[in-house]
């Protein structure tokens, strides 16, 4: 049942971690996981409210030596921001989260709420907004392909 048989109850923002300069700063060197899933464990029984999670999260490795290490330490991952948009959706009849389906409105949907979020807040802090539509459709490419 994929998401035009099921209605899109809502979307919300369900947590952030962003440091903006630093993103700034190391932009050009980070790596970005996106991860998508139902909020749901195997065994639940079939219902009629159907959650999912997009989270983006976008780490650097900075030099040990930043951090009071020394030179021959290895790198050190400083997470930049770490996303996450809840998306609801409501069906008529209960059915298990495994059977609902994911249709390709999701991932645009929640790529565009988290890129216009972050950019938003980079504009808020004086930097140049740090999701391009570039970066958004790959987010909502990755997204489709990190189903579970």
């Amino acid at each position: 049942m994929p998401i035009d048989r099921a209605t899109l109850a809502g979307d919300r923002l369900y947590s952030i971690a962003f440091r903006p300069q630093e993103l700034a700063l190391l932009g050009g060197a980070v790596a970005i996981d996106v991860r998508y899933a139902a909020i749901a464990d195997p065994g639940d029984p079939p219902v009629t409210r159907h959650f999912r999670l997009l989270v983006v999260e976008v780490t650097a490795q900075v030099p040990a030596s930043e951090f009071g290490g020394s030179a021959g330490d290895p790198p050190r991952a400083v997470q930049l921001l770490k996303i996450g948009w809840e998306l609801e959706l409501a069906t008529t009849t209960p059915c298990p989260a495994a059977g609902l389906g994911t249709s390709p409105k999701e991932a645009p949907l929640l790529a565009g709420r988290i890129a216009d979020t972050v950019n938003d807040l980079a504009k808020r802090a004086g930097i140049d907004p740090p999701i391009s539509p570039d970066l958004r459709r790959e987010i909502a490419d990755r997204c489709l392909l990190s189903v579970h």
